[in-house]
């Protein structure tokens, strides 16, 4: 299988590399035309079977010099996979749609620019994730606005066995609170003002949820913390519990970790399965194992980073300067709801 794969990229119009020849990562591969006629969008759909087989075993493919220059050429690319993009659903940060003939190529998250968004994978919380996720560079930061990613593989190896059991046998409890100022409204994170839809997709996908009034709601519900990829069957580390946690907010209101701060004014907090509290030896721990694994580069005008979600984590640093990065998720999974199910 390698050697025909081999073949099959040698013979293309396209060079494949390591992006850190110097390091044991094999997160990304970096990809590159060989010539001035390269064309990207051919060579993937020629090579379907080792493009799939690549991004398994990478993790991550960045696509670079292929001349991507708008979200026009970003979506003519995401075209040559023949499925749409997903709608952003059960939504935990603010989207907009880059342009508004093309749908569901969005904007990266619209976070203050100059903090840094945590090491998550894409919807991991919610019922429905993607299974790949796309970031394309349209316009890069004068200064910052990397993108690091971090293999959910070795983030996971990186772990106490301790931790690692703790977390397979608990799963995670996610808790948001939902209202206007403070997060997203719930309006905007069930994309609807009908209550009823909100009860009947609460319902659907196992999640408990309380009305303080009629601005204010809670809702939580457990996960797996480790998946097994459905390709490789590998477990993942896979999960919002350090995203989500609320010493990420205590860090970014430069609080130390046993500061009181009112729950009741956390946009989401994280726990084990059973409600027990994931401690701050335990935060940094998942911190560290992150920290440890991840590969971060700038930008280029035109670069596409194409993820496995599940074999790969990813985060956004602070920026100054315009910035625009497309950003698009393909090929639902669904998740029963069950804890090692």
């Amino acid at each position: 299988m390698e050697n025909i794969i081999d073949t099959l990229i040698n013979e293309s119009s396209v060079i494949q590399k390591p992006f850190d020849e110097q390091s044991n990562q094999v997160l990304p591969l970096l990809i590159t035309p060989a010539g001035p006629d390269s064309d990207l969008s051919l060579w993937v759909k020629e090579n379907a079977a080792a493009f799939d087989r690549l991004l398994v075993q990478h993790g991550g493919i960045l696509f670079r010099g292929f001349g991507i220059r708008s979200v026009e050429d970003f979506n003519n690319f995401m075209k040559c996979f023949n499925t749409d993009p997903l709608p952003y659903m059960f939504r935990s940060s603010p989207r907009k749609e880059v342009d508004l003939n093309i749908k569901n190529i969005y904007t990266s998250t619209i976070y203050p620019n100059e903090r840094t968004i945590n090491m998550h994978s894409e919807s991991s919380y919610s019922r429905v994730w993607g299974k790949k996720i796309v970031f394309c560079c349209i316009i890069p930061a004068t200064e910052g606005g990397e993108t690091p990613i971090a293999d959910t593989r070795r983030v996971l190896q990186a772990l106490s066995p301790a931790l690692v059991e703790k977390f397979r046998a608990k799963g995670v409890r996610y808790r948001r609170n939902l209202l206007p100022d403070l997060g997203m409204p719930w309006q905007e994170v069930f994309q609807t003002d009908d209550l009823k839809v909100v009860d009947e997709t609460c319902r659907k996908n196992n999640i408990e949820y309380k009305i303080l009034d009629k601005d204010h709601m809670v809702i939580e519900w457990v996960k797996d913390a480790i998946v097994k990829h459905p390709v490789t069957q590998e477990d993942t580390w896979f999960n919002h519990a350090y995203f989500f946690h609320r010493f990420s907010r205590y860090e970014e209101l430069e609080l130390e970790h046993d500061d009181f701060f009112p729950s009741e004014y956390l946009t989401s907090e994280t726990f084990f399965g059973d409600g027990t509290e994931i401690s701050s030896e335990e935060y940094k721990e998942i911190a560290a194992a992150y920290k440890q694994n991840i590969v971060a580069f700038p930008y280029q005008q035109g670069d596409i980073i194409f993820l496995d979600n599940m074999l790969a984590a990813h985060g956004r640093y602070p920026y100054k300067g315009d910035r625009l990065i497309a950003t698009a998720i393909i090929e639902a999974a669904y998740d029963a709801g069950n804890i090692n199910s």
